[in-house]
């Protein structure tokens, strides 16, 4: 069972060297590492015919179908899968299935691992010799599962791969043991603007394989090769020989494609194997071979108008003009992006502006929340460049700068705090400054008596609003003092007794119990615990 048939009309007119290949789903048949090579949404229809002209009359047919998508979650990426099913049947006879999920994710930049798992089943059919056969007594089909794994490392004109299918040698045995070979393939693919080309060794079942297949441009369009040509030669033990030709025809995200294998040993007098496929590509591109896709793209010389040097200018030869960011500029400025966010919480505020800067530029200001962002970060770090310590005055002041990045009008409650905890440091006088100019009408509103802290005004104004009955106000203004302190007895005393003038009676015990934590002695608190 499960023979080394080819699958995929690409692969199979290249002689099946395709363990280094990623370049489309096909690639779920040979390695599950290259199925990163999946960029959008793809699917893949194949139909061979093996062996034509057989002299019995019978017919072998292979039939495939394959999908794969990059998997986002949230903007990330989570590697790339693929769902295959290919069939290989005899008539009505016999029926080899195997369905397969893959899943491949990159380690480093170039460096790709995937796995796969394989329901393969075989099932036989039912005539004169069938019905005769004690082996086929005990049932006419089975199942097993299988596991193939694979890596590939990607460089910039070749890719290596190594590829293990049926790792567990399953067994499809119905009566007696009959296990499935493992199969351990090595393979490369030089990869030219002119040419690819591919070679992959391969050991299972005591056979030894060599495939070398090509890939050429035969016609161009706009940049693009709209009709590629493909050839190969596959050698190996048991006087194994096969010579394979084929081509491929793009018409945008579409393709047909074609493959003729032809057995130089072994069945004779046929017409050999013929293989038909369809595939075709949508979505946005996604995933780390897009950002791939881009950088080569960048690199074709036919890219540059024609005639020029390549130097940068305007004159005849100079490369195009960007109009947009490229796909590469986007990963630089996400990363740039990731970079200032977290100078940003780690109060590098003088970091964080170059690096909005250059994300900005790189972005070529087309991202309009960076923009209306990019103003604030330079005024902050105008008047405080970092506020990167532990102590608390750092830690208030990159609360109030994070509160005024978000334009949150709590970030003047932060500042006025800071302030009168330090009001002689110089950069907290300057950044109550730029804080409080952006938000007069709120800071104007907090009404501080001269002598009176914040907390202290904040917290007569939650008890004027328990005893006028105005609870959710006083929990409201309360919370503001813990976000400030979050130890103030005062504060959690006062709203333990708001919620419980709500009947929250769980969430008032909370609040005192946390009181008491704080300090065990309170017999205010404990008195009305024992009274309630």
């Amino acid at each position: 069972a499960f023979e080394d048939v080819d699958a995929g009309p690409r692969a199979t007119a290249m002689a099946g060297a395709y363990a280094a290949q990623s370049e489309g789903v096909s690639s779920v048949f040979y390695n599950p590492a290259g199925v990163i090579g999946v960029s959008r949404y793809e699917v893949l229809l194949a139909q061979q015919t093996l062996f034509m002209g057989l002299t019995d009359g019978s017919s072998i047919s292979r039939n495939a179908i394959a999908f794969g998508s990059p998997l986002t979650f949230g903007g990330s990426y989570w590697g790339t899968a693929a769902f295959a099913l290919d069939t290989l049947s005899l008539d009505s006879l016999y029926t080899e299935s195997r369905m397969r999920l893959a899943w491949a994710y990159p380690l480093k930049e170039r460096l790709w691992i995937g796995v796969a798992l394989a329901n393969m089943s075989v099932s036989y059919g039912s005539d004169e010799y069938t019905a005769a056969n004690p082996v086929l007594s005990e049932g006419s089909g089975i199942s097993a599962m299988a596991l193939d794994i694979g890596v590939i490392h990607s460089g910039k004109k070749a890719d290596f791969g190594l590829s293990i299918q049926n790792a567990n040698e399953p067994d499809l045995g119905i009566k007696y043991e009959n296990t499935v070979a493992r199969k351990i393939t090595m393979g490369a693919a030089l990869k030219f603007q002119s040419f690819t080309l591919g070679t992959d060794l391969s050991f299972g079942g005591g056979d030894l394989r060599l495939k070398t297949g090509s890939e050429f441009p035969l016609i161009r369009s706009a940049g693009e090769n709209t009709l590629k040509a493909r050839a190969g030669l596959a050698v190996g033990s048991r006087d194994y020989r096969a010579l394979t030709t084929g081509f491929g025809y793009a018409m945008g995200s579409y393709r047909i494609e074609y493959s003729f294998s032809y057995p130089l040993s072994g069945l004779a007098d046929t017409m050999g194997s013929h293989q038909f496929g369809l595939s075709a590509a949508w979505g946005e591109a996604r995933g780390p071979m897009a950002d791939r896709e881009e950088e080569d793209s960048a690199a074709k010389p036919e890219d540059r108008l024609p005639g020029g040097s390549g130097d940068e200018g305007e004159g005849a030869g100079a490369a195009p003009r960007k109009t947009e960011p490229t796909r590469q500029d986007r990963k630089e400025a996400g990363a740039l992006l990731r970079d200032a966010s977290n100078n940003m919480r780690r109060g590098n505020y003088a970091k964080a502006a170059e690096s909005f800067k250059k994300a900005n530029e790189l972005l070529m200001n087309t991202n309009p929340a960076l923009e209306d962002l990019l103003p604030r970060v330079e005024a902050v770090r105008g008047v405080l460049p970092a506020a990167t310590a532990r102590r608390e005055r750092d830690k208030l002041l990159r609360d109030s700068v994070d509160r005024y990045m978000q334009k949150n009008t709590d970030a003047v409650l932060y500042i006025t705090y800071a302030r009168q905890k330090w009001p002689k440091d110089p950069a907290v006088s300057r950044l109550y400054r730029l804080i409080s100019g952006e938000f007069p009408e709120t800071a104007a509103n907090l009404r501080i008596l001269p002598g009176i802290t914040v907390i202290d005004q904040l917290l007569q104004d939650a008890l004027d609003s328990i005893r006028n009955g105005r609870f959710i106000q006083a929990i409201s203004i309360l919370q503001q003092v813990l976000q400030l302190e979050p130890d103030n007895i005062p504060a959690l005393t006062r709203m333990g007794s708001a919620y419980w003038a709500m009947e929250k009676k769980d969430i008032a015990r909370q609040n005192w119990q946390r009181v008491l934590q704080l300090d065990p002695n309170n017999t205010e608190v404990i008195q009305f615990m024992k009274m309630n």
